[in-house]
């Protein structure tokens, strides 16, 4: 996984910094702009107000005409070529024109290393944000997530390894039709990539 997770939503109303707060199983979310408001950059750490040791922060990027929230999003549109299924790259390209916000969370690597539970924090955070606004998922060399968080689009070079929770969208019904995906089986991935629904009952082929 790279260092960035993206949370990208149509809804732009402002998240209560408490409900953040609350989410969190140890340590704290604090606002570094503005103190007890949800600001433009959070941070989590083991400790309010100590920038020392920060786990992760998150930025939130407006998206509009002329901002960095809208050059992020066209990038993402243009890269959905890179990758599959083709039904999730429709998709996600009629998702993304309507996203209003990004919210940016960047991994610390260093500080999670000294203490590793600290990512189910960071995940907490993320899944207190992804109840109240809800959105789609990005994840840096991993691929997009949808509104249920299940991986739906991956890029052709990225290196994924380990069973996850996906699904593949069929297109005449217009419903994602969920799928255990083994990442490590190069079959199973080729067969995602073209948005090939496995067999039922017919384990997956390992290469």
């Amino acid at each position: 996984m790279g260092d960035y997770l993206r949370l990208l939503t149509a809804d732009d109303r402002d998240v209560p910094l408490a409900s953040l707060q609350r989410a969190v199983p140890f340590g704290a979310v604090w606002s570094v702009d503005h103190p007890g408001m949800l600001g433009n950059y959070l941070a989590i750490g083991p400790e309010a107000e100590d920038l020392h040791d920060v786990w992760a922060t998150i930025e939130r990027n407006p998206v509009g005409p002329n901002t960095l929230g809208a050059e992020e999003v066209a990038e993402f549109i243009d890269s959905l070529e890179s990758g599959g299924p083709p039904s999730a790259s429709r998709w996600l390209a009629d998702y993304l024109e309507r996203v209003r916000e990004i919210y940016a969370i960047r991994i610390y690597p260093e500080s999670i290393g000294r203490r590793p539970e600290a990512i189910d924090a960071v995940y907490a955070v993320r899944s207190a944000l992804r109840d109240e606004v809800g959105g789609v998922g990005q994840w840096d060399d991993h691929g997009f997530t949808n509104e249920d968080d299940r991986l739906v689009w991956v890029g052709a070079s990225a290196r994924l390894k380990g069973r996850t929770d996906a699904a593949i969208l069929d297109e005449s019904t217009g419903l994602w039709v969920p799928v255990e995906l083994d990442l490590d089986d190069p079959r199973a991935r080729a067969a995602f990539l073209r948005g090939e629904l496995p067999e039922p009952g017919r384990p997956a082929r390992r290469g």
